[in-house]
């Protein structure tokens, strides 16, 4: 395998296990702290319990993420980071400062609205739009 397709099989194995919809959300979280299922879905708006499940499932498939079970009536359930779980998220989480998020409904901050930032992805703020740190 040659340089180029290393670092590019790399990166399609980085995509596969973090590019799913909310996988870097629940590793935030979950790097806060240990969460079971119900808090994990009422911090994160809009995440609906099968899909929780299902990203839950293929992070621990990946060993980023342990189910603990406790034997109480009724069982409960806590998810946490695995010491991988814990070191990608460390390093996810050194980006955070790299991106800006700017709402343009308050006035001044639209102009660091850049036309072609708005076009992007708006997943982020529902009106905004999200830039790379000093780019306005």
């Amino acid at each position: 395998m040659t340089g180029s397709e290393q670092w590019q099989a790399t990166w399609h194995g980085l995509q596969d296990i973090l590019g799913p919809k909310w996988t870097l959300h629940i590793l935030r979280l979950l790097s806060e702290e240990p969460q079971g299922f119900n808090a994990i879905q009422r911090e994160l708006d809009g995440l609906t319990a099968p899909i929780l499940s299902q990203r839950l499932k293929e992070l621990r498939c990946h060993g980023l993420v342990e189910r603990m079970v406790a034997e109480t009536t009724p069982p409960t359930t806590t998810y946490s980071l695995t010491e991988q779980g814990t070191e990608i998220t460390i390093q996810l989480r050194e980006l955070e400062p790299l991106v800006e998020l700017h709402d343009y409904e308050d006035g001044p901050e639209a102009d660091c609205c850049l036309p072609t930032s708005l076009e992007c992805r708006d997943e982020a703020l529902t009106s905004g739009c999200v830039t790379t740190i000093d780019q306005c």
